[in-house]
């Protein structure tokens, strides 16, 4: 009686299970599939779709690199499902696609001619209901299977890829909330109001941060998707690394399950009312909801290095990640600071109140951008920064401080855009000082463009751009009656967006405010409205309008408004009371309710203990059914087949065993080999840097060998110089001793005509025929004289001063004097010379060493190669 009543225990206990188990079921939405160790014959562009047979939606992943085992960064799909397709045998479409170049041809498009083609190339189905047991288990960890794509060629089917599925069927789970619990705000829209400035604070400086979106962020291990929840918290820190505390942080919306969640949200953080210093961060913390405790990332924006309207729209790479995907933030920081140098230079707000088209585009979402100095721009630029390298932020921040391309973004709004700007009714502010009016002012529309590479699913393209508006804001900020002016959208036709706007005509409706005077215009209305109701008001309205009470256009003494507001306060009164006693009786089924959880909680407690227990007993039961069959199988068998099936185990083991030590050995040969390499690669490293110095010492060489034709050549021009002067020394020289023997005959010829002088005078009275003859003879040597003087006349210049035999003299010292100064310069520079040669001769004897030794060094490197 009692075996059969625990049975029957039993029974209703695995039947209430059963009904569990299907009431689950019922609940399921969520297949999650992921796709794990893709392999391919040939190294390609892949990509892998997966579809629902009963459903019409192809889930694919992204592109891979040109690879053989592709890493896809898309590779988890959760697909929509219901436990009661198991009954109708779902099946799951794997198909593979490799990306080839686009065949020119007279029907491709001229937009697809650079773009690729995808091509099928094998396909494979999977029969889910064939694992529904192990599917329906919620604590299993799902199902994994090895399937191959294949394709048939001609009558027989081909593999052409593997890879290994994953599937696990998830369950919606109800999370309770505590009190203590942060809980950020939760919008379903990516589409969210400005921030509205406080137009009372006099704030020193301000920063204007954009969260736009985020991609790859990490699966977490606790959600049953494995999906993140993520949300942003944004606040100004006076230290790197300190976070704020939570009264002094901003959050953006919660982005329920997703990988690659969109913000796009606004915040304005105003400096301290301590401090005006631009001392201090932004800081930025990436939360996951089931991981409150510690943040994905914190990021921490120093705000000295920015510069006043200088937009900074950063793109974060994260160190975190999940394989090869990286986490990226895509964040916008824009610091405004009023110029207090200066009273003419405020600082306006040129608002763009909407964007018309007529009609609609086929496209989704836009950007609106301003740039200055008339800078132009194809796509919307965001700058690349790595977390976690100490000053890189500041760095980035610092190369890229100039104005010139500068591109202000507003957030992301839908087409046709929704008012998101309460104060000036408009979709973007921009806010500048006065002075930029003058600076060629433009403004874009961006859209996503698919043809342009990028990371996240925001716009990304620029589509279409207006004309240089700085007369109009500048006549828009001076008028009294503000009226707004509409400026046309011109479509760029470089755009592979084009087609998609060629048809749409768009205006951009914008003003321009000086931000004192909407100060002054609040104020005014404020001081107003307060004067009207203090003058008008007595102390029966004040207490009327404390309690709500409205008086009826009949009441109009005091008395009657004081017996109506007594009669209000008697009912406020009795309401109060029973909603105090309300209170208490909720309180008490409050109590009875927590004790009635409490004991559920026990139950569920014991009822999760025997379940255990029972798992227990059944994993005991499977053994040792499993162990009784397989001693029936043994003693079913004889003796010599018993001995069969041992010596076949140990042949089996033996082979395994001499295969896992062939295994083991060219482990170790690749490793050996590994080691090698990098030996080899270390050394051809040092010889690279050998040879880049060698080549430097060589290029030296060469300068220096290329000044020796230049050597030669002044070598060259001295030796004729040299030549030339040793010529002319020589003709100085014969011309000074043909001075000399000249000079010698002359004083002989005087000496003699002294002589003959002499003679005539002594003997005067002689025979008439020898004075004859000496007259002749002294009429010749006359002659003779001066044929001498005139050839010395034409050897020389004839001196001024004194008389012949002066001339003579001063001319022959003169001369001797050149003689030695020339004689003395021809040895200096012959020794010079001499000198010079020798050293020259040395210097190149040493260039030669030299280069010979260089030569035989790179003969060598070059059979090392």
């Amino acid at each position: 009686m009692y075996s059969q009543q625990n049975l029957e225990n039993n029974r209703n206990h695995l039947q209430n299970q059963f009904n569990q188990s299907q009431n689950i079921l019922q609940q399921q939405t969520q297949l999650l599939v992921s796709l794990h160790n893709v392999e391919f014959a040939k190294e390609f562009n892949y990509f892998i779709t997966v579809q629902l047979e009963s459903e019409g939606e192809k889930r694919r992943t992204d592109i891979s690199a040109c690879v053989s085992n592709p890493v896809f960064t898309a590779s988890v799909f959760v697909i929509p499902f219901n436990g009661f397709q198991f009954q109708k045998s779902e099946k799951l479409h794997f198909a593979a696609f490799v990306v080839t170049d686009r065949e020119a041809g007279k029907d491709v498009p001229k937009d697809l001619e650079s773009q690729g083609q995808a091509k099928l190339l094998g396909e494979c189905t999977l029969d889910v209901s064939e694992f529904k047991e192990v599917l329906e288990d919620m604590h299993s960890t799902g199902v994994r299977r090895q399937l191959k794509f294949s394709r048939i060629t001609g009558d027989r089917e081909v593999g052409v890829g593997r890879f290994i599925a994953n599937l696990k069927l998830l369950q919606e789970q109800i999370i309770p909330v505590e009190e203590h619990d942060f809980k950020p705000l939760e919008k379903d829209e990516i589409f969210h109001e400005l921030p509205k400035p406080d137009p009372f604070y006099d704030f020193q400086w301000r920063v204007r941060v954009d969260i736009r979106s985020a991609t790859d962020i990490p699966l977490n291990r606790i959600s049953p998707s494995g999906l993140p929840s993520t949300y942003c918290n944004i606040g100004y820190t006076l230290y790197d690394g300190n976070q704020p505390d939570n009264y002094h942080l901003d959050s953006t919306s919660l982005i329920e399950s997703n990988r690659h969640p969109i913000w796009n949200k606004q915040f304005l953080i105003t400096n301290p009312e301590t401090s005006a210093d631009k001392t201090g961060f932004i800081y930025i913390g990436i939360y996951d909801k089931c991981l409150d405790f510690e943040p994905i990332d914190t990021i921490y924006i120093p705000i000295q290095p920015l510069q006043p309207f200088v937009p900074m729209n950063f793109e974060f790479l994260s160190t975190k990640g999940e394989y090869e995907a990286r986490p990226r933030y895509l964040i916008s920081v824009v610091l405004e600071e009023p110029n207090k140098t200066s009273l003419i230079d405020s600082l306006c707000d040129i608002v763009i109140h909407n964007a018309n088209f007529d009609p609609l585009p086929y496209a989704s979402r836009m950007f609106i951008c301003m740039t200055l100095n008339n800078h132009q721009t194809e796509i919307v630029p965001f700058t690349q920064c790595q977390l976690g390298e100490g000053q890189n932020i500041s760095n980035v921040i610092q190369q890229n401080s100039s104005d010139r391309k500068a591109i202000f973004i507003s957030t992301m709004h839908k087409i046709p855009p929704y008012i998101s700007d309460n104060l000036y009714n408009s979709i973007a502010i921009f806010s500048v000082p006065k002075s930029y009016l003058d600076k060629s002012i433009q403004f874009f529309i961006a859209a996503k463009d698919d043809s342009i590479p990028s990371s996240h699913v925001m716009p990304n393209g620029i589509v279409g751009h207006t004309d240089i508006t700085d007369d109009l804001l500048k006549k828009l900020f001076f008028q009294k009656e503000k009226k707004s002016a509409h400026i046309p959208v011109t479509w760029d036709k470089q755009s592979k967006m084009y087609p998609v706007f060629q048809t749409t005509k768009c205006l951009l409706e914008i003003n321009c405010f000086n931000q004192d005077s909407i100060k002054e215009q609040q104020q005014d209305r404020i001081n107003q409205s307060q004067l009207s109701d203090n003058s008008r008001r007595t102390a029966s309205d004040k207490l009327a309008d404390f309690l709500g009470v409205k008086f009826d256009k009949n009441i109009k003494g005091e008395n009657q408004k004081v017996n109506v507001l007594v009669r209000e306060l008697s009912q406020k009164q009795e309401i109060i009371h029973r909603m105090i006693k309300e209170l208490d009786d909720k309180g008490e089924s409050l109590k009875i309710t927590a004790s009635e959880i409490v004991d559920l909680r026990r139950q569920i407690k014991l009822l999760q203990s025997e379940n255990a227990i029972l798992r227990k007993k059944l994993a005991v039961e499977e053994q040792l059914e499993v162990q009784t069959l397989i001693q029936k199988e043994i003693s079913m068998m004889s003796a010599e087949e018993l001995r069969n099936k041992i010596l076949k185990l140990a042949q089996a083991y033996r082979d395994e065993r001499v295969r896992n030590e062939e295994f083991d050995k060219a482990l170790k040969n690749a490793q050996r080999e590994i080691a090698q390499s990098r030996q080899l690669q270390h050394e051809l490293d040092l010889t690279q840097r050998r040879h880049a110095e060698n080549a430097k010492k060589l290029l030296i060489y060469q300068q220096e060998i290329q000044k020796i034709a230049v050597y030669k050549e002044t070598i060259r021009k001295q030796e004729r110089v040299i030549q030339k002067l040793e010529k002319l020394m020589e003709t100085t020289l014969k011309d000074t001793q043909k001075a000399r023997s000249a000079q010698l005959e002359l004083e002989q010829l005087r000496t003699e005509n002294y002589q003959l002088q002499s003679k005539i005078k002594l003997g005067f009275g002689g025979e008439g025929e020898e004075i004859e003859k000496l007259r002749m003879e002294i009429v010749r040597l006359e002659k003779i004289i001066s044929e001498l003087r005139e050839q010395l006349k034409s050897k020389r210049p004839v001196s001024q001063q004194g008389g012949p035999s002066g001339m003579m003299e001063g001319d022959m010292m003169e001369l001797e004097i050149k003689l030695q100064k020339s004689m003395a310069r021809n040895d200096a520079l012959s020794e010079e010379l001499i000198l010079n040669a020798k050293n020259y001769s040395r210097e190149i004897a040493q260039l030669k060493l030299v280069i010979a030794e260089k030569q035989a060094m790179l003969d060598t490197l070059t059979v090392g190669y």
